[in-house]
């Protein structure tokens, strides 16, 4: 239910479905939010906005609002006003309805995000100034969302459509920096950084149609020097506008250079590389091996750190073990074998024991047919399952199997 209300009265928790007044009376850019935090809350309460509307479908209403605090802490992790009326239903009931909310806002972001990083590098082909207001932004949107639920918006922002893959790679890579310098204490300043160098790294593909369009099939092999060509095109792009850190356009110039020296267009080597750049180079080659294109299927998640983390010289490893840390040893999404000859599906890590995901069983390898599903906290000690031990992960992704969506 949509509900107009005085800003004193908003909390953590509410859904902001409009702002009511003008651009003037606020600094916010987007007009639809959860209040997620007090952050948020006091820069509505500083604004001047005399009220708002709020939906009570997707956050805590007004009346919930000051008689449980709680509630409201709870929504701002995710949880829906749905959840916070029925204290009666089961714990596993209450993850997944968190869940589901996180991943109905994680894909509002996603969606809103693509759209912006269209216009601002369709503004940048034309040679006009990006708007860094709506850089930061979008940054902030990220941040916010991974502080209710880290895994929704990197996992969900690994399914792209063909025609918006380049936009939706940039705000991949950018909600993976912005988690990655997190797990690694990076200063507030510098984990902005990290999610604006995020969104640009890739810019110098504006002018490829093949990357702007989408490929249709598979793509025509094309030189080694063209293919080479994007990170300098970006830099330049970026250097044109004053307005650009450039700590960002070294990351641009420089997210495919490798630790050995092998890598491009520099060749540059070890701690030549800047930090930004080194977490660019892991957080890019993630998402790349592990989205789906027309003419390639992803790779399973813990697949792709398995074989990351096994390259000789490719990346820092300091940072790829931080990296490790922020998605999880079995990333939300990745398929893992039970010791009960099941198959889980991954839908959420517990952060105390990254070894023992929560999963979603789905699949019996003796039987080789899906099964009724389950949800499953590997954590819980009387759970009845456990991971079965492997030399090697396997490469699920590729294997056909009727795979569950992670939320449904």
């Amino acid at each position: 239910m949509i509900k107009k209300i005085p800003v004193p009265q908003l909390c953590v928790g509410m859904y902001v479905q409009d702002l009511g007044g003008s651009f003037l009376d606020h600094s916010f850019w987007r007009s639809r939010f959860l209040i997620s935090n007090d952050r948020k809350l006091q820069k509505l309460q500083k604004s001047r906005l005399e009220w708002v509307l709020i939906d009570t479908d997707r956050g805590v209403d007004v009346a919930g609002a000051g008689s449980n605090a709680a509630d409201g802490q709870s929504a701002a992790a995710g949880v829906g006003a749905r959840s916070a009326a029925a204290p009666q239903a089961s714990a596993h009931q209450t993850a997944a309805t968190s869940e589901r909310q996180a991943f109905d806002d994680a894909r509002e972001i996603l969606d809103e995000s693509c759209d912006h990083v269209r216009q601002l590098f369709a503004e940048a082909e034309l040679g006009n100034k990006i708007d860094m207001r709506q850089i930061q932004g979008l940054v902030q949107d990220m941040a916010d969302s991974l502080d209710g639920h880290p895994d929704a918006l990197t996992s969900l922002a690994r399914i792209k459509k063909a025609d918006q893959y380049l936009y939706a790679h940039s705000v991949s890579v950018a909600a993976l920096m912005t988690s990655l310098a997190r797990t690694m204490k990076l200063a507030d300043e510098h984990v902005h950084m990290a999610g604006m160098a995020g969104l640009l790294h890739d810019i110098g593909k504006i002018r490829d149609p093949a990357e702007v369009q989408g490929k249709i099939g598979r793509p025509i092999q094309q030189p080694q020097e063209l293919l080479r060509q994007h990170p300098a095109a970006g830099a330049a792009v970026l250097r044109a506008d004053p307005s650009i850190p450039p700590e960002v356009v070294e990351v641009c110039l420089h997210h495919h250079e490798r630790m050995d020296g092998t890598g491009f267009p520099d060749q540059l080597a070890g701690k030549q590389i800047g930090l930004l750049s080194r977490m660019a180079a892991i957080c890019n080659f993630y998402d790349e091996m592990t989205s789906s294109r027309p003419y390639r299927k992803g790779w399973d998640p813990a697949f792709t750190l398995f074989k990351m983390l096994k390259s000789e010289g490719q990346f820092d490893m300091d940072v790829l073990g931080a990296f490790v840390r922020t998605v999880g040893r079995y990333p939300v999404g990745s398929i893992i074998s039970l010791i009960n000859s099941e198959l889980g599906l991954v839908v959420a890590q517990n952060n105390d024991m990254p070894e023992l995901p929560v999963v979603k069983v789905f699949y019996s390898i003796r039987w080789a047919h899906a099964i009724p599903e389950r949800r499953v906290n590997l954590a819980e000690p009387d759970c009845g399952s456990a991971v079965q031990p492997v030399r090697a992960p396997v490469d699920w992704a590729q294997s056909g199997l009727p795979v569950p969506p992670v939320v449904d």
